[in-house]
């Protein structure tokens, strides 16, 4: 009887990863068999030029140091104190399991482990940097998403209905992020859930969530660093928009530039959405929805998404180094302590 409440969380999370990896792979599945080539998508990716392929490569690993940066200034601002390269180091640890992890959120809990090991820091400190980091990027995401789908969808003219799904989509998925990012901030939400909680037995938590909300406290009041997150967070996601578009050129695609800015942000509100393995499948098949809008290929448009994704992944395996070093290390220091005087 003991296992059983553990047991059930357990399944339920299996059920739901063998649900998203089943989505991803018949999404895959259904796009070579309806509409791809495997063999046009070879020969697209063959073709591609490796100078272009490089400065996409380092465009994405700039934008990842520059996020890096975003983490930083949230840590400094509950006191956590790291060197700056650790704190990329981090980072891009957190990417690495991002992708290579069945759920993407993988990733954060390394970064708030690794920022916990620092000094006084607590894992709720930790926790309130990586929460506001999501919270700031979503939200900035969704602005961006809002302020460039406009122009860009009067140079396509589309019908009422894909003018309805664009924009209000970008809008209502800006409004839940404000909404979020709101909701961590206000002093009665965990409070609220604290109640919930004790009702239905978990009173336990309360004290790691009295931690958490104090943590968060910390961020109230603080308009000019929001300011300047939201600065840093758009930059970061326009340099990612920068890496579709040097992925593009590279692949022999000329697609004008505001199309990009159309659809990038557009695609990362799809990608978001927690119905596939890491995004896997969905992001090439709305890129081939999208891109088809003005005259890009199916197997070009899901040649550009997946090349990108690819890039993204190789960026992340510095994290991956940096993880099986580490873990070399502390073996190594692990033998040491165990290995008997001489």
């Amino acid at each position: 009887m003991a296992g059983e409440p553990g047991a059930r969380p357990s399944w339920r999370t299996g059920l739901l990863l063998g649900a998203k990896i089943a989505f991803s792979i018949a999404l895959f599945a259904f796009l070579f068999r309806t509409r791809l080539d495997w063999t046009d998508v070879r020969q697209a990716i063959g073709r591609a030029r490796p100078e272009g392929l490089a400065l996409a490569f380092t465009l994405m690993l700039a934008s990842n140091v520059l996020g890096a940066f975003q983490w930083n200034r949230l840590l400094r601002a509950v006191g956590i104190r790291i060197a700056f390269v650790k704190v990329v180091a981090y980072y891009h640890v957190g990417l690495f399991f991002n992708n290579f992890l069945p759920a993407n959120v993988g990733g954060d809990f390394a970064r708030v482990l690794d920022a916990s090991r620092s000094g006084a820091a607590t894992r709720a400190s930790a926790l309130s940097t990586v929460l506001m980091d999501r919270m700031i990027g979503t939200v900035a995401l969704g602005g961006l998403a809002v302020v460039t789908t406009l122009p860009a969808i009067r140079e396509l003219k589309l019908s009422p209905a894909w003018l309805a799904t664009f924009y209000g989509g970008a809008i209502a998925f800006f409004a839940i992020g404000v909404v979020m990012l709101w909701a961590i901030l206000h002093p009665g939400v965990l409070g609220g859930i604290e109640a919930g909680l004790g009702r239905v037995g978990l009173g336990r938590f309360k004290p790691a969530l009295d931690d958490l909300s104090e943590r968060l406290a910390s961020f109230r009041g603080q308009p000019r660093l929001f300011r300047e997150l939201f600065t840093v967070a758009t930059v970061v996601q326009v340099m990612r928009i920068g890496v579709h578009v040097l992925v593009g050129r590279a692949l022999g695609l000329h697609v004008p530039l505001p199309y990009f800015f159309l659809f990038v942000p557009l695609l990362a509100v799809i990608v978001s959405l927690p119905i596939s393995l890491n995004g896997i499948g969905v992001r090439e098949g709305a890129g081939v929805v999208l891109f088809g809008l003005v005259g890009v290929s199916q197997s070009m448009a899901f040649t550009l998404q997946f090349t990108t994704y690819l890039v993204a992944l190789a960026v992340s395996l510095f994290g991956g180094g940096v993880f099986l070093v580490r873990l070399l290390i502390r073996r190594g220091e692990v033998s040491l302590e165990r290995r008997p005087d001489e």
